[in-house]
């Protein structure tokens, strides 16, 4: 993927969308998906994971991606923001169920996997610790740590609310199933089903000619796998259902 600069970023116009450059994090993959599903054409603008990002946080006042920044407006960097900016502006399938109740569902669903406390948050932390048990006092010392509230006593809590929330999941698919629909929601693609294709990663990676992270990254992601009691396969060939019908392979970033 060709990456303008921070500086390159701010004399464009429309819209300019801060990704991890190098790097498939999947809230910066799920927000490229949803754009691109929704037909916005978008300039990539390159953050650097690890790096203090001093223009970009002069610019935008956030350090990490993914950032949406669309003309003079207030920079998105919530997930529920870029979901709504992709509706406002895009002319593709709507990722929003018309029905209210689905609407809630599928909010409050993604905020489960996305959203701070969620499922990516949670697995974080578990690598985050055995970044310690591997390396010792040491790791903590990246700032990550402290940005994303490491500690030891958030462990435990972290894994029990990944395996459950996993195991409901798991529990969701087999009911859509049961009622003859392949989605998360109702009976049609939604944003829900874009981003636990993409936090699924953290779950089990993509194969490398589909997903070619660099072998540390795919490393620290299979520490989720190895930290819970165990999940449904199920929710891999979901993912693998979606990616085939309606994602791009390989991820290019």
């Amino acid at each position: 993927m060709e990456y303008i600069t921070v500086e390159e970023a701010r004399s464009r116009s429309g819209l300019r969308l801060v990704l991890t450059k190098g790097f498939p994090g999947p809230w910066s993959e799920a927000a490229k998906a949803v754009f691109t599903l929704r037909n916005v054409d978008y300039v990539p603008v390159q953050q650097l994971a690890g790096d203090p990002n001093v223009e970009l946080v002069e610019w935008t006042r956030h350090r990490n991606a993914p950032i949406a920044l669309y003309e003079n407006e207030p920079p998105r960097v919530r997930w529920l923001e870029l979901l709504d900016l992709a509706e406002r502006l895009g002319s593709g399938p709507d990722l929003v169920p018309e029905d209210r109740n689905e609407r809630m569902f599928m909010v409050g669903l993604i905020n489960e996997i996305a959203g701070e406390r969620g499922m990516g948050w949670n697995a974080r932390l578990l690598m985050f610790h055995a970044g310690i048990m591997a390396q010792g006092d040491e790791a903590a010392k990246n700032p990550m740590y402290s940005e994303y509230q490491y500690d030891a006593g958030a462990v435990e809590p972290a894994r029990l609310k990944v395996e459950s929330f996993l195991d409901f999941l798991a529990s969701h698919i087999k009911e859509q199933r049961g009622k003859g629909s392949r989605f998360l929601v109702g009976n049609q693609l939604t944003a829900a089903d874009v981003y636990w294709a993409y936090f699924s990663n953290m779950l089990r990676t993509l194969p490398p000619e589909q997903c070619p992270a660099p072998k540390g990254l795919r490393d620290m992601w299979g520490v989720l796998a190895k930290s819970i009691s165990g999940y449904d396969q199920v929710l891999i060939e979901h993912r693998d259902e979606i990616f085939a019908s309606h994602l791009v392979l390989p991820l290019e970033f």
